[in-house]
């Protein structure tokens, strides 16, 4: 003869399925009936809901990353361990309803937690380059590029750079590999002015990728120039 008490175990396990939409057809219609005359799991079942909800829709207020998506096995663990706090308590003849509630709120926190933490946006990339006169002299400086979603923004500080005069203005330039005199490989950063004190600190945004274009120099230009004419003040090579 069946164990009754076995039989009820297995019935207050299953609220968690019942919640989740994880029991199949034959389990469905065996728990409804037992669900009909049983407060307790009718509680539990309505402590489960929220977790519930939560797994099958994604949060709305987090953005995923790209390609970031909860554990495919999510569901399946929970319900695992809802089921074994069912089981536990119903083995001790507890009330059902206080375990599930609990594990429907850690159900809860588990899945906020792996959604934020999908969801949170990768630290920036930053990249250093300091800068130091290509001729002997006291200039020196030190670029910082941020990687952003529309290219790289890039924070310059320079040091007794001289003020040029009137049409005169230094220039940023990303600097490939392959690039040599008659062959250049450059891509333009910007260009700035310096004041009295010879210091200055700028912001400019190139769509050059640091990586790719390692070196950055600092020359001195005039208006009319298309590219790079004038003398290399400043040079350095960028570090991660």
């Amino acid at each position: 003869m069946a164990d009754p008490d076995a039989f009820a175990e297995a019935e207050h396990q299953d609220a968690a399925g019942w919640a989740l939409g994880a029991l199949d057809a034959e389990d469905r219609g065996r728990f409804a009936a037992h669900l009909y005359s049983c407060q307790e799991c009718q509680q539990a079942v309505a402590d489960l809901r929220p977790a519930a909800l939560m797994l099958k829709n994604p949060l709305p207020a987090v953005e995923l990353t790209a390609g970031a998506e909860p554990p495919a096995d999510l569901q399946s663990r929970t319900l695992a361990s809802v089921k074994q706090v069912a089981g536990k308590a119903a083995r001790r003849r507890w009330n059902v309803r206080l375990p599930l509630a609990a594990a429907a709120a850690a159900v809860i926190a588990t899945a906020a937690g792996i959604a934020l933490t999908l969801g949170r946006p990768a630290p920036a990339l930053a990249i250093d380059i300091p800068l130091h006169a290509s001729y002997s002299g006291p200039a020196s400086g030190e670029a910082v590029a941020h990687q952003t979603a529309d290219g790289w923004s890039i924070q310059l500080t320079v040091h007794d750079l001289k003020p040029l005069g009137p049409g005169r203005f230094y220039e940023c330039w990303y600097a490939g590999p392959g690039n040599q005199p008659g062959h250049p490989d450059l891509i333009t950063a910007g260009t700035f002015t310096t004041g009295p004190s010879g210091t200055a600190t700028v912001q400019m945004w190139s769509a050059a990728d640091p990586r790719t274009f390692p070196t950055m120099q600092i020359t001195a230009e005039q208006a009319g120039d298309a590219g790079q004419h004038g003398q290399i003040i400043l040079t350095g090579t960028s570090h991660k």
